[in-house]
């Protein structure tokens, strides 16, 4: 598919399901609780089975080693475990949410597809973010099977994307609408979400010492050419204006070059650790 097709293809989808601040609200905090969810799930939870996997298939001279996270190879804690679900799960959730929520109106094009979409977009944008895909990271040396591993690693983000989006779905639905009193309740939320996100993801996007790595500055500028153009959408969507197509330029030219540019770094990096 051209990108002048995908343009169309985002210039012709259905308005976002709001027409007010409150419903935008509402919005904001569907995708928030969305990634919460598939944060502690896939993010937790499969993190730390694919850490499990990683260790049980290493070698018998791996058996025992400290990974760069602190966690040693082979050895599975309630406290470890715990922490590692809570914590990663948190912030994979908060990230997540942020960044499928900038994105989900650009993907209309992929239709059923969306959610692995969003899963190879978000390893584009998101894997060079963090020691996930850090080719130094010493992991990659004392667990070895690096093509498992980078397997793995890919699966987890694509299985992010297809919960984020199913989940997504499942609370667009059955959440109350945004009126009454639940509009306050969904403001409140939506103002902490934007606030949480907001001092995380800039920070992971372009700063060094998220990863102790060079951050993916030229796909993070494209993550923000396609905020500013979700954010234009929303605004049209609450107050129309002549701006949509400015807003559809912005968000498809954010997309392709997070896609484009991501992909670039993060096969180089997939690259050099397999080998």
């Amino acid at each position: 598919m051209t990108l002048l097709r995908m343009i169309n293809a985002a210039n012709s989808a259905a308005a976002p399901p709001f027409s007010s601040l409150f419903g935008l609200a509402r919005h904001v905090v569907v995708g928030g609780l969305a990634g919460l969810v598939a944060g502690l799930l896939v993010g937790g939870v499969g993190g730390r089975l694919f850490m499990r996997i990683a260790g049980a298939v290493a070698s018998d001279s791996a058996q025992g080693a400290t990974t760069e996270a602190g966690f040693t190879v082979g050895e599975v804690t309630l406290g470890g475990s715990l922490g590692l679900v809570i914590f990663i799960g948190i912030l994979v959730g908060v990230v997540g949410a942020v960044l499928y929520l900038i994105f989900q109106p650009w993907l209309a094009w992929a239709g059923r597809w969306r959610g692995v979409v969003y899963g190879l977009l978000l390893f584009a944008a998101g894997s060079a973010m963090s020691d996930v895909m850090n080719p130094d990271n010493i992991d990659f040396f004392i667990l070895g099977n690096e093509v498992l591993v980078v397997g793995m690693i890919l699966a987890l983000f694509v299985g992010f994307g297809v919960f984020m989006e199913w989940m997504f779905g499942i609370l667009a639905r059955r959440l109350p609408a945004a009126d009454g009193s639940a509009r306050w309740a969904y403001a409140f939320l939506a103002v902490v979400g934007a606030g949480a996100g907001a001092l995380t993801t800039p920070f992971l996007l372009f700063n060094r010492s998220a990863c102790d790595c060079d951050p993916p500055i030229v796909a993070s500028g494209f993550v923000i050419v396609a905020a500013v153009g979700t954010l234009m959408w929303w605004w049209n969507t609450v107050h129309p204006n002549r701006l949509r197509i400015v807003a559809v330029a912005l968000g498809m030219s954010g997309v392709t070059g997070a896609i484009v540019f991501g992909l670039l770094r993060a096969l180089t990096d997939a690259i050099e650790i397999i080998n």
